[in-house]
């Protein structure tokens, strides 16, 4: 659902010891960039009575692109991003976005019509190419300013640091569910909080954590992911079956 390209930073030097393994937070820095005390890191997730997500110090659902500027500052970098043939969507990137002591890569993702987007998209000056087939094209002042009132949707979270399995198991707890996709990724299920980590089979890359409301997880999260294992588990047996 949220579009993650290369180029994943390390963690702060100060905080030289792995991720995981850390008891607690470092004083937050000053600065709209850095999330504050309280909620400021990736576990620290904190579902409410309504199905609603709050993590990073935004409301998932209730929260808009309005809000996220206003606490990240103009480091938070929105853009209307689609490839060839799809309407696109409406996202936020933040790079690097500090958690706490976990710095990493943010994107942010809304709830926009189709109608919108399209229109935001046929109404763009320009265009420009970005990593895996994906434009960002340019959107006019009033569709920016239209753009300030959606709604944040989910987020997606890479950190820095290489995050195991057990790793995640440690901070999040033991998962609902456990899916393998067809490239080895192992994704954990977190429902209660509304998150699944998706932690890859080799070391290339990183274990991404994606949020969205708990009251959404099943529709944008979880069937997507087991609709995908399902695809995995058949082409695997077909193949089994030919050879």
């Amino acid at each position: 659902m949220l579009a993650l390209g290369a180029g994943i930073v390390i963690l702060l030097l100060a905080f030289a010891m792995p991720l995981m393994h850390m008891g607690g937070a470092a004083p937050a820095a000053s600065g709209a960039s850095q999330a504050t005390v309280g909620d400021a890191l990736p576990w620290q997730a904190r579902a409410d009575a309504d199905g609603g997500l709050t993590v990073f110090g935004l409301n998932l659902g209730r929260d808009t692109l309005a809000s996220a500027k206003a606490r990240f500052g103009d480091t938070l970098q929105p853009a209307l991003v689609a490839r060839l043939g799809e309407v696109g969507a409406l996202e936020a990137l933040m790079e690097p976005f500090s958690a706490g002591f976990v710095s990493g890569r943010l994107v942010l993702s809304f709830d926009v019509s189709a109608t919108s987007l399209q229109r935001w998209r046929e109404r763009a000056g320009k265009s420009e190419a970005m990593e895996g087939g994906v434009r960002r094209f340019d959107m006019t002042h009033e569709d920016r300013a239209e753009a300030d009132g959606a709604r944040i949707a989910g987020l997606s979270f890479v950190p820095g640091l290489k995050l195991s399995e057990a790793d995640v198991r440690q901070r999040f707890g033991e998962p609902a569910e456990t899916l393998t996709q067809a490239d080895g990724v192992r994704v954990l299920l977190y429902p209660a909080i509304g998150m699944t980590a998706a932690v890859p089979a080799s070391g290339k890359t990183r274990t991404a954590l994606q949020y969205v409301a708990p009251r959404d997880f099943n529709a944008r999260l979880r069937a997507p992911l087991v609709a995908a294992a399902a695809a995995a588990s058949a082409a695997s047996a077909s193949a089994s079956a030919t050879n």
